[in-house]
């Protein structure tokens, strides 16, 4: 009888550690190039992968690749001896920072991902609880972003992307050295909007209403005297309207802006995205939408 209830206890037990691991959280980015031919590149967080090695039972592999058609590819963060990976694997301690590779593609090339993922429930509540630091990095997104403040493209603002973005006349953009090797990073960053101005980004910029159709309220709030510059991007990175670019008193702030460009045109129905820089830091963006 005691053994019976001290197997029982032990299986309780074990059931009850197997309920609170930590679930696999699994990230796809997706990529289709010009004529649509596709291939994917996976990142996965688990409590069984090691950060050395490769965990093949996860996925993480290496690839023959059919050299005769679109492929891309990524390395072992660690190990780069380990090429040719559709598949990263690490622990929940680290982070993705991956080179990507590609072959035989036409441009442009189409990008997505589920950005809902990036802010899982079921990520762990440390350092930060969802992943903050999300983008991709190449040549063209340099130059070509949502980001003009990071000169990258924030994966935390949209699902997807498409370079050249259509209608982009600029041969430079055009040319296949400028999107590959590409950088992808997905990272929880318990620094990021942490500085001497200890500001509070949830409440520092907000919008309203949004969407909106003619007119939105952009209000912020200066814990100190500040050079601040308040700038409209579209979709592409592009600035179409800068709001401020001055130095403004302690206290709150309320800006208009009336759906108008640079010019005075009326920008079309899109997502925009609303970045504040103080003092020449990045503090805090937000996405808006015109309809």
């Amino acid at each position: 009888m005691k053994k019976t209830i001290i197997s029982f206890l032990l299986l309780f037990l074990a059931i009850s550690i197997h309920l609170k691991s930590q679930p696999q959280w699994k990230f796809h980015v997706a990529f289709e190039d010009g004529i649509g031919a596709k291939d994917t590149i996976w990142f996965i967080w688990d409590t069984t992968a090691t950060l050395y090695g490769l965990d093949a039972a996860l996925g993480e592999e290496p690839v023959s690749l059919d050299y005769s058609v679109f492929n891309v590819w990524t390395y072992n963060g660690v190990n780069t001896t380990y090429d040719t990976l559709k598949t990263v694997a690490l622990p929940y301690t680290d982070s993705f920072e991956n080179s990507i590779d590609a072959i035989n593609y036409e441009l442009p090339i189409t990008i997505t991902w589920d950005s809902a993922l990036l802010n899982a429930d079921w990520l762990p509540p440390t350092p930060v609880g969802w992943i903050n630091y999300a983008r991709i990095d190449n040549n063209y997104f340099f130059f070509y972003n949502n980001n003009g403040l990071a000169h990258q493209y924030d994966m935390t603002l949209s699902d997807s992307v498409t370079a050249p973005y259509d209608g982009n006349t600029d041969p430079w953009a055009w040319q296949d050295w400028v999107h590959f090797p590409m950088g992808i990073y997905l990272v929880q960053d318990p620094t990021v909007f942490v500085d001497d101005y200890i500001y509070e980004p949830k409440t520092i910029l907000s919008l309203y209403p949004n969407p909106f159709k003619i007119n939105t309220s952009i209000e912020f709030y200066l814990e100190n005297k500040s050079y601040v510059e308040l700038s409209i991007f579209d979709f592409r990175g592009i600035k179409i309207r800068s709001l401020i670019n001055q130095t403004l008193n302690v206290g709150n702030h309320r800006i208009k802006w009336n759906g108008l460009d640079q010019a005075g045109k009326p920008c079309k129905p899109a997502p925009y995205f609303v970045y504040l820089n103080v003092n020449g830091t990045p503090i805090h963006s937000i996405k808006l939408i015109k309809y």
